[in-house]
């Protein structure tokens, strides 16, 4: 059972658009299994001429892509649902559950639901039916930013799939989770070296097949952060271990869009290739932007990773433009 209340009304002026018409905002929330999440619409000036829904990754984000807990700003939602709305857009964005987004517990004996990340999809498609309530228009759109791409991919092809009319994957991993983080971790060791991965892979066969971590897990620096996770994170984890995303995004039958950025160090370019491929005749188009990173900004070179995630430059506006240019194919 989910349920919404508005909150809030403001105007904003669109990201980087000096000029352009203000954009109307309202702060709203639903609530899934015992857990009150932060949501926030944004309305163009004008009748919508579509509407999106914007799934948050993973890490503990609010509303705007924020990460208050890292203190990492990169602010990639507010960015897109503004210059989405500057193409005539109503866009819901959403806030992810953890501490400092926006998010309240409700009821602990409920919330243990969380820990599942087939969750996740309800909490997709509370958002879709408050979406689908404040802003009524066609095309509607979900669009999943890295690991939220692979609830778009499960919310798509579930109960809601009559409702949508295309699918955007923002920079979405092709591998599973644990697999993912593996190579992130393989990828930063020191250039000319071998990573050792030993401890890492006996913690990953532990925790899928729920057995205590081993003992060198706490200590080893590529496994600490899991061993010092709570269960319910660990679980958490597991569940999301076990979604193939490219098999996911097979089973979507609307049409899809692929956007990747040439120089994301979280989510490589290579996995843009395999969801494409992974897609077989489906109809998918995948839009490359070579000089952009995770959160969609212009790095500058020679920039790390992390250094890379701390950038709060307005996020490049091409990609609004390309998604706002493939949905008016659908109002057509």
């Amino acid at each position: 059972m989910a349920a919404v209340g508005a909150l809030t009304l403001s105007i904003v002026a669109p990201a980087g658009s000096a000029g352009a018409s203000p954009l109307r905002e309202q702060d709203d929330t639903v609530t899934v299994a015992g857990v009150e999440i932060a949501c926030r619409l944004t309305f163009p000036a004008g009748t919508p001429q579509g509407a999106v829904l914007l799934l948050p990754g993973s890490l503990f984000s609010d509303v705007d892509g924020n990460y208050p807990t890292m203190n990492l700003k990169p602010h990639l939602y507010a960015d897109l649902a503004a210059q989405l709305g500057e193409r005539g857009y109503a866009v819901l964005r959403m806030a992810k559950i953890g501490p400092g987004t926006g998010s309240r517990t409700l009821d602990p004996q409920a919330a243990a639901r969380h820990a599942q990340f087939a969750t996740r999809a309800d909490v997709a498609a509370a958002g879709l039916a408050l979406l689908r309530k404040s802003a009524p228009a066609h095309p509607l759109i979900v669009a999943g930013h890295s690991e939220g791409a692979l609830v778009a991919s499960m919310l798509a092809s579930g109960a809601d799939a009559q409702a949508i009319d295309g699918v955007v994957m923002l920079s979405g991993p092709a591998t599973r989770i644990f697999r993912l983080m593996r190579d992130q971790l393989v990828a930063m060791s020191p250039s000319g070296t071998g990573a050792d991965m030993t401890t890492y892979d006996q913690t990953i066969a532990a925790i899928r097949a729920g057995e205590p971590l081993p003992a060198a897990a706490g200590a080893n620096p590529q496994t600490a952060m899991l061993a010092a996770m709570p269960a319910f994170s660990v679980d958490y984890l597991r569940s999301t271990d076990r979604v193939d995303p490219v098999a996911e995004l097979a089973r979507v039958r609307q049409p899809v869009l692929i956007i990747q950025g040439g120089e994301d160090a979280s989510v490589p370019p290579a996995h843009a290739d395999s969801l494409y491929q992974g897609r077989g005749k489906l109809p998918t188009e995948l839009a490359r932007f070579p000089g952009l990173t995770h959160f969609y900004k212009v790095a500058p070179p020679g920039i790390s990773p992390m250094q890379s995630m701390a950038l709060d430059t307005v996020s490049e506006p091409a990609v609004a433009e390309r998604i706002a240019s493939w949905a008016r194919r659908f109002s057509m």
